[in-house]
């Protein structure tokens, strides 16, 4: 959360106006000498704490309504209006820079810009750091995500590789996880990626497994749009036609400008006549 407040450059500026009046008026009461100097600074230091608090808190939280827009509300443009100016940002957190770059991707892939997302995070260098796990996080996010994008413009070979990369760093992630506690064990998911590469080879996947995905992403609607493009897929590859025009039909409803939603409405105009019209 500290870091945060490094994408929002106004209120950072005002934090630390803030923080130096505030640290200003503290000085000044201890030079005065008014009551005890060690109460003073006690409560100095708690009121610093709590200013601080306060501004971290509400980067946070505008940060959380930013990314708000993008996943539940689909504003894709409202979001990608103000949040795309922060690749502009010299954030020395690496993780909170490639943190901006994920999100900006999902974005992209949210209008069909596939190649767009695919170019930035092929341009964000992960160096190798002291917490060689924190590393493989980083990689495995880019990776699965580069995956996606090749499985969405049907570019099965480059698809693959991205798939071998992922898994093998899926392997490596869940060695480093068998010492730990199991409260503090990590679950790196690859189904998706796997579901969508099977469908694309082979022209069937499996609808259950897809299906309990989009449920794992209820409480995101953009993520829930998208498994569920796929589990229609699924569905029409097995003659399921009623349960796939039912939920191209809800994508199309929640998402008509998006690329998930005009997919849909496409899969829609090419199902035969009587089975759209079918009760």
């Amino acid at each position: 959360m500290i870091g945060m407040i490094d994408l929002f450059p106004k209120q950072k500026r005002r934090m630390l106006i803030v923080l130096g009046v505030y640290l200003g008026l503290a000085a000044l009461l201890l030079i005065i000498g008014s009551g005890n100097a060690i109460v003073t600074a006690v409560l100095a230091v708690l009121g610093l704490i709590i200013v601080l608090a306060a501004e971290l808190t509400g980067a946070a939280n505008m940060h959380s309504q930013l990314l708000n827009r993008l996943y539940n509300q689909l504003d894709v443009e409202g979001f990608l209006r103000e949040y795309e100016p922060k690749l502009q940002l010299k954030l020395k957190n690496n993780n909170m820079a490639l943190m901006v770059r994920l999100h900006i991707s999902n974005a992209y892939c949210a209008q069909g810009r596939f190649d767009d997302a695919m170019a930035l995070l092929s341009s964000f260098e992960i160096k190798e750091g002291k917490n060689h796990e924190e590393t493989l996080l980083a990689r495995f996010a880019v990776i699965s995500n580069l995956c996606y994008c090749a499985e969405q413009k049907s570019d099965v070979k480059t698809a693959k590789r991205y798939l071998d990369e992922l898994l093998d760093l899926r392997r490596q992630l869940e060695k480093l996880q068998e010492n730990k506690p199991q409260k503090n064990k990590m679950v790196f998911s690859t189904e998706l990626n796997e579901q969508c590469m099977q469908y694309l080879t082979t022209g069937k996947a499996d609808v259950e497994k897809l299906k309990a995905l989009t449920r794992q992403n209820q409480s995101q609607q953009l993520q829930r749009i998208t498994s569920s493009l796929w589990v229609a897929r699924a569905d029409l590859a097995v003659n399921n036609r009623r349960e796939a025009q039912s939920i191209l039909e809800q994508i199309v409803k929640l998402s008509p400008n998006l690329y998930p939603g005009k997919v849909a409405a496409e899969m829609l105009a090419s199902l035969p006549a009587k089975e759209k019209d079918a009760e």
